[in-house]
């Protein structure tokens, strides 16, 4: 088996690349790696990362957008834009001296949100958990391990910066770092809401499966 066997996907952002989900999917999305331009329509939004990797961006509505790195249109959802920088700390505790921080907070219970997700070295985000939606997920910043699978079936993949990472909805995984730290920002494409300690979407959204 490979890593796609399981539902993990993984790009280099200095290549172009779309990834749709399959049609099964309960939710929606198109994810563009790479150099693209987007033609945003009404009603849909599109979550990606300035040419700079200075700020996150969320766009609303019909435009024409130019996107470097990665980009995620979410059909039918259409908040306010915002934009939000990627350079301050993170807040809320996480698992294993991890840390995190909202960058678009959902507007609604069960809606969408962008995280930035800190891993120091020499530790892993979580145990091996699953999530009930999907994962788009882009390596700002280190390196560190995606572990995939189950058992004695579990798969490694190299993370370093500029790599996306798309994980399927119910896929066994969890991320590790050694000498490096790892940060990378995910997109929840939906989520639960909460701003709490221990009551956050990294949180809500992640089943310990081990």
């Amino acid at each position: 088996m490979n890593a796609t066997d399981y539902g993990a996907y993984y790009f280099d952002s200095n290549k172009q690349d779309i990834y749709l989900p399959n049609a099964s999917t309960l939710y929606s999305y198109k994810v563009y790696i790479g150099k693209h331009t987007i033609e945003l329509e009404q009603g849909d939004c599109l979550y990606y990362i300035c040419d700079d990797k200075q700020e996150a961006i969320l766009k609303s509505g019909k435009h024409s957008i130019c996107s470097l790195h990665c980009a995620t249109v979410i059909r039918g959802y259409n908040p306010p834009s915002k934009q939000n920088s990627l350079k301050e700390q993170t807040f809320l505790p996480y698992v294993n001296g991890c840390s995190t921080r909202q960058i678009f907070s959902p507007e609604r219970v069960g809606d969408p949100t962008l995280q930035l997700l800190y891993i120091p070295s020499y530790s892993a985000e979580q145990a091996h958990h699953i999530h009930s939606t999907a994962r788009v997920v882009y390596c700002l910043e280190g390196f560190g391990e995606s572990i995939v699978g189950m058992k004695n079936h579990k798969i490694k993949t190299r993370l370093k910066e500029g790599m996306v990472i798309i994980l399927d909805e119910m896929l066994p995984h969890h991320f590790e770092t050694q000498e490096s730290h790892l940060k990378v920002i995910p997109l929840h494409i939906y989520s639960s809401v909460g701003n709490l300690e221990f009551n956050h979407p990294m949180f809500n959204g992640t089943h310990i499966i081990e």
